[in-house]
């Protein structure tokens, strides 16, 4: 094996064993109803006056024009509630009465409905509750970020409901693509295109980081985590005592996303890496592409074929 990939496979040596997980200088919390997202656990029960509303103008959202009695048809919303909702719609700008046409059409403020919305793509969503899911098992918090130009931005983050957390929040930064445990299971798994632009880019914006020794060593690290099935940061990489493993999100053989997880090198023996970190994060990542192939139509995906690695330390 060479250096380079001795590198990227190389844990920090682990002292002492802890008699716990957690370093006693580390502070802890409990879990917490942060981060829960069962849609069906309310608090109250819903407004129905609220729920009616939205259903009409869901209805009219749909359609060029509608009638009260179309509505009537879509929603079984008697007709003289439809009407009063149709009005408050139209006091607040939503909808107006088109009298040419002879029924309702929403207007263009409807468009500022989604305005506040951050654009979570769908697996995003879909990989949510299976993050909090792999949190609880292994304590540790998980990451999930996309690519977004020159980096990673990390979009979510299981922080909130980890016992054993070691930052206050990773949400928005922009992990870069050449140290990076994000950047590094991205590059090593998007396009031979797409991965060669992003190289020539680094040549061009760090002339001094990335030379031809350093892109060399940086080929053979995506080179491994391509056979390996997931990628480590640079262990240079600040902060030191922290070790971080992250693997992609595959939808139709394209990185939808990445998922990372990091923990303090201390807390986890060497020997018990494998088994407590990177298989339930491997098994994590085949999951959440198996619900993602699912969703696309595609009810079966061979967990065999490509998915399932050799963990190796």
């Amino acid at each position: 094996m060479n250096k380079a990939v001795r590198d990227l496979t190389r844990i920090e040596p682990v002292g002492e064993a802890m008699p716990g997980l957690v370093p006693p200088n580390i502070h802890c919390r409990t879990n917490s109803r942060r981060g829960h997202t069962n849609p069906l656990d309310r608090s109250y029960p819903p407004v129905n006056a609220v729920c009616r509303a939205l259903h009409v103008l869901k209805v009219a959202n749909e359609k060029s024009i509608v009638t009260v009695n179309s509505i009537h048809a879509a929603t079984q919303i008697p007709r003289p509630t439809i009407v009063r909702l149709l009005e408050t719609l139209m006091h607040e700008g939503y909808v107006v009465r088109d009298n040419m046409c002879g029924g309702y059409r929403v207007t263009q403020k409807v468009l500022e409905l989604s305005a506040g919305y951050g654009g979570i793509s769908r697996v995003i969503e879909i990989a949510r509750p299976l993050s909090i899911g792999l949190t609880r098992q292994i304590k540790w918090p998980i990451g999930l970020g996309v690519i977004d130009g020159d980096a990673i931005e990390i979009v979510y983050w299981t922080g909130t409901i980890s016992p054993v957390v070691h930052t206050n929040t990773v949400l928005g930064k922009r992990p870069d693509l050449f140290r990076y445990a994000m950047g590094r299971a991205y590059m090593a798994f998007c396009s031979d295109d797409e991965r060669e632009r992003h190289i020539a880019r680094m040549r061009k914006d760090m002339p001094t980081e990335f030379g031809p020794q350093e892109e060399a060593t940086f080929r053979q690290h995506l080179k491994r985590a391509r056979s390996a099935g997931y990628a480590m940061r640079d262990p240079r990489t600040e902060p030191a005592r922290m070790t971080t493993f992250a693997v992609p999100l595959l939808e139709k053989d394209k990185v939808a996303a990445v998922m990372s997880v990091s923990f303090f090198t201390s807390s986890v023996p060497q020997k018990d890496i494998r088994k407590a970190v990177l298989k339930p994060l491997i098994e994590t990542r085949l999951n959440i592409e198996h619900a993602l192939a699912f969703i696309s139509d595609r009810p079966h995906l061979d967990a065999s074929v490509h998915r399932e690695y050799d963990v190796r330390l």
